[in-house]
């Protein structure tokens, strides 16, 4: 190992020799984080922070200074004696960088250094511009004739030091529509060939989704999730990406009902729950069917069986071995395993099914019901909570499957979080005497109960 770097290839600390010309500095940042910070009053510690940033874009500039002199030089890896098989590759391997972030350094030193922004560069070391706006200078002008981006620059720097990378970014496409018009026609159908999204079920029973739609697309979709994706009260402890999530949930539902998607096969696109009488009514069960992407939980079955179209199926399946049900949980893991299995759909293995009966699907709570419902809650009635009575679903306070009548006194309008948070979460809703609803909590949470107003 190199005598100038850890174990991790990362510049060595206290002690160890440093490279010519670093031992100055290594001394300063190791007495910098030494100092003891508690004794500084705010303002200066904000300073700090300041200028701090400032001095780590200097030196990040200086840096990729030296990075580009080693590009060209051929000398990753010469530390070691060796030859590496490229730049990018080397800064991986002994810096552990990404491989976006490596070719990424690369390609800014090489532009800056020994390329044709000389301008960019001299404004990064002279702490004008960060190592950030740089990487999007260079990655904007890359393609393009080194004359064309020597005379571009003054513009796209005068740009930089207005504008922050993200901005900055969006800028260089504009202008890329004047500097280069053909490549960038050649470029957007490159981007609109690229366009894709792909979806794929996870171990965890989640759907993991990874796409790139074009601008247009992309901010129809942003558009259209905003409104859905606000915070629903100054509680709403979800993130930003949660909440996005559910915005886009809440987008399908209500593409799904209000019936304008194409049919299929005369049948109007919907969400599809296959699940078993023992598993909707708490008993042993392995929930729901979803389609391809695997199993719903029990909770959720009944969740949705809340305020959902039913239609009973009666069948039969050829014997193949013990009953979940007369194992009563006393039998061994695998027992209870494989009898669990034979219960799964035949696609998945379980036992061969033959339906015997169909009945007709039927609404659990009534178009009627639903509208007295919208006249008497007008909205979700979690307290606390003002989503309106386009996000509800209709809720049963005791649920049908333990007995609770589908009417008015025993159904409530909840938002899809909350109607989560009551069945997969244990918040137990209940009305009072006074008609008036409390939400008590999970008992492991040790909460008060919450009353609606």
């Amino acid at each position: 190992m190199d005598s100038n770097t850890d174990s991790t290839g990362r510049p060595a600390r206290s002690g160890a020799q440093s490279p010519d010309g670093l031992a100055a500095l290594t001394a300063a940042i190791e007495g910098l984080a030494a100092q003891n910070l508690d004794g500084l009053s705010d303002a200066v510690r904000a300073e700090r922070v300041l200028v701090l940033r400032g001095l780590l874009d200097r030196l990040e500039g200086q840096w990729l200074e030296e990075l580009a002199g080693v590009d060209a030089r051929g000398a990753a890896g010469a530390e070691h004696d060796v030859q590496a098989g490229s730049t990018a590759g080397w800064l991986r391997a002994r810096l552990r960088m990404g491989a976006s972030a490596a070719h990424s350094s690369v390609r800014t030193a090489r532009a800056l250094f020994r390329g044709p922004l000389t301008g960019t560069a001299q404004a990064v070391a002279d702490g004008e511009l960060s190592p950030a706006h740089a990487s999007v200078l260079a990655a904007g002008t890359h393609d393009l004739a080194a004359h064309i981006s020597a005379e571009a620059e003054p513009v796209l720097v005068e740009a930089a030091r207005r504008l922050d990378p993200p901005r900055l970014r969006q800028v260089v496409a504009h202008l890329r529509e004047v500097i280069d018009p053909d490549t960038t026609a050649s470029q957007a159908e490159r981007r609109h060939g690229r366009r894709g999204l792909w979806l794929t079920s996870t171990l965890e029973g989640m759907v993991a989704l990874d796409g790139l739609l074009e601008p247009e697309a992309g901010q129809s979709l942003l558009a259209a999730l905003e409104p859905l994706a606000r915070p629903h009260s100054a509680s709403d402890e979800r993130s930003g990406g949660q909440r996005r999530a559910d915005a886009l949930a809440e987008l399908a539902r209500r593409a799904l009902e209000g019936g304008r998607l194409p049919q299929t096969g005369g049948v109007r696109p919907q969400l599809t729950v296959m699940v078993d009488l023992d598993s909707l009514q708490g008993r042993a069960g392995p929930g729901g069917e979803v389609g391809w992407v695997g199993p719903l939980a029990p909770e959720a079955c009944r969740r949705l069986a809340c305020d959902s179209a039913v239609t009973r199926v009666l069948v039969t399946r050829q014997p193949t071995g013990a009953a979940l049900d007369d194992l009563g949980g006393q039998g061994s893991l695998t027992e209870r395993l494989r009898a669990a299995a034979r219960r799964l759909p035949p696609v998945l293995g379980g036992a061969p099914t033959q339906p015997l009966e169909v009945g007709r699907a039927s609404r659990v709570v009534q178009p009627a019901q639903r509208s007295a419902l919208a006249i008497r809650d007008g909205g979700c009635v979690f307290p606390d909570c003002d989503r309106p009575l386009a996000w509800c679903e209709a809720h049963h306070v005791r649920h049908w499957l333990h007995g609770g009548p589908t009417d008015l006194a025993n159904l409530v309008l909840l938002c899809r979080a909350h109607h989560r948070a009551v069945h997969e979460g244990g918040w137990r809703l209940v009305r009072g005497p006074d008609g008036r609803l409390t939400a008590t909590p999970p008992h492991r949470q040790h909460r008060r109960p919450r009353v609606a107003a």
